[in-house]
């Protein structure tokens, strides 16, 4: 399903949704830094995932995009880090 904004078709992103680490030492660290962001709820439901709801109006575009962002920041400084969102 797509939804439409603008001339821009962006794929459907849920509010909940799970992020994949490669380390799963590297959780905690994911976890604390979502957190310190008010509107950014996270808990750990495996040994390496990760499920983010991000509370507010933001559109299902708003919210992927945010949230790629806010993992780019984190993983600038964990250089060994990688993620994958899974829907």
């Amino acid at each position: 399903m797509l939804v439409r904004l603008g001339d821009a078709a962006f794929p459907r992103f849920a509010a909940h949704v799970r992020i994949q680490l490669s380390d799963p030492q590297l959780v905690p660290s994911l976890l604390t830094f979502l957190r310190e962001h008010h509107h950014v709820t996270a808990a750990q439901v495996a040994p390496q995932e990760i499920e983010v709801s991000q509370l507010g109006s933001l559109h299902a575009a708003g919210r992927r995009l945010e949230l790629d962002l806010l993992l780019e920041v984190w993983r600038a400084s964990h250089a060994r880090a990688e993620t994958r969102i899974l829907t």
